[in-house]
């Protein structure tokens, strides 16, 4: 059931504390890990199914599992959210409630479940003038919800505004302020360009924490992804830490049993000398010459920290195709970690493939999940974990064809409900 209601608006002082992170100049923010334990382009010892099979699954309660040269279906359930028009593949999203309650919003529909995801409930979303909030919506055990809007585009300095719902997004109130015009490239030059791919996001004891992509002018001059963090609520942050100083935007942040953090991150750029020369075998693609004499890199590195978030390690890479690109986790409280990845540009069609961790992240299993198929380049997905290890995986797949002019308006979310197979 669709319905509208008129959104009221109140506004608080914001109250902000902001501290320094690592300093721009730590030489070890470019290094990489060029040694991954499994390689993604064929997993499972089985060839990637073809547009046809993966088809029909996405139609289907199941999904398809590669492992030890065998190709099997596991049962899942699959559920296909109301529809929102403004909607794209890219824009997914997904949080729980304080008494299991999970909330999808959409472009311009908010979606509820309050069974695990199996039915679905819906309203329209609206924003009066003067509440920028961004898209994705977070919400603490206390049931607050939780918003961070930021303008976004070049030459902008204004501070990002946080806001908080305890309506389930028809009112909200200013909290804070983030102020991010001081956030310096590596070349020392104030950048021109700022996006939040990343956006927010929420760990599970309602560390919040928030992601903004800086850039020179052009793109290759420079770039930057900072982290601010808050443990209460919104009300402080702590920041800018750098975490990657070139070519660094989309993933997510996850809590693992043992207390460290995982987070999952894009890397898109030109690579550089100073990359590791193995990079190469796992970042170029292969159909299409280098740019002006260098190499692209478009993949899935995987990270952690010890500190929460103050500093991380090296990142490493994951993915070993060009065009697997996004990857969001999930952590299960055995050590298991999933993450979930598009596939943009084969081997075989497009669409989101699950890879499985059972120690942490710090090794990779042989074997894949294929979750969803779409005609667009790669399906964006979001995950939460629900009691008894259950995943439940926000996938937005679109069947209109492969321009951003087809899909927008022509994608649909889907719910499904999965589990790995125990080994």
């Amino acid at each position: 059931m669709t319905f509208q209601r008129k959104i009221l608006a109140v506004w608080t002082l914001p109250l902000m504390v902001f501290a320094l992170g690592r300093p721009v100049g730590s030489q070890e923010v470019s290094q990489l890990i060029v040694a991954p334990n499994v390689e993604t382009a064929r997993m499972g010892g089985v060839d990637v199914p073809g547009a046809r099979a993966l088809r029909e699954m996405h139609r289907s309660p199941y999904i398809l599992h590669a492992v030890n040269g065998v190709l099997s279906r596991v049962p899942v359930s699959r559920v296909r959210l109301p529809h929102s028009d403004g909607m794209n593949p890219q824009a997914v999203q997904v949080d729980t409630g304080p008494d299991g309650e999970i909330y999808v919003r959409q472009s311009e529909v908010f979606c509820k479940s309050v069974d695990g995801g199996l039915t679905w409930t819906a309203r329209q979303i609206t924003v009066p003038p003067g509440v920028n909030l961004g898209f994705r919506w977070k919400v603490l055990r206390d049931g607050t919800f939780i918003s961070v809007g930021c303008e976004t585009g070049s030459v902008v300095e204004s501070p990002a505004v946080v806001w908080a719902s305890r309506d389930e997004g028809l009112t909200w109130t200013r909290r804070a302020e983030i102020p991010i015009s001081d956030l310096p490239l590596r070349t020392g030059n104030a950048y021109v360009q700022r996006y939040v791919h990343r956006g927010l996001n929420r760990l599970r004891d309602d560390t919040l924490i928030w992601g903004i992509d800086v850039r020179d002018d052009p793109f290759v001059r420079g770039s930057a992804l900072y982290f601010f963090r808050s443990t209460d609520g919104g009300i402080t942050w702590r920041g800018p830490t750098l975490v990657r100083d070139r070519g660094a935007s989309e993933g997510a942040t996850v809590r693992l049993p043992s207390g460290r953090l995982f987070a999952t991150m894009r890397l898109g750029y030109l690579m550089y000398d100073s990359d590791p020369p193995q990079l190469l075998k796992y970042t170029q693609k292969v159909d299409s010459a280098p740019f002006n004499g260098r190499h692209r890199i478009k993949n899935l590195f995987v990270m952690d920290s010890d500190d929460e978030g103050q500093t991380w390690n090296t990142p490493r890479l994951l993915t070993t195709v060009y065009g697997q690109t996004f990857g969001y986790p999930a952590a299960l409280s055995d050590g298991t970690v999933v993450v979930i990845h598009d596939t943009r540009y084969g081997p075989g069609p497009a669409g989101s493939r699950a890879m499985v961790s059972r120690d942490e992240g710090k090794t990779w299993e042989d074997e894949v999940y294929y979750l969803d198929f779409t005609r667009f380049t790669g399906s964006y997905t979001a995950s939460v974990v629900l009691p008894g290890d259950t995943i439940l995986t926000i996938a937005g797949s679109s069947q209109a064809g492969n321009t951003w002019e087809l899909v927008n308006g022509a994608t649909d979310l889907l719910a499904i409900r999965w589990k790995p197979v125990t080994r």
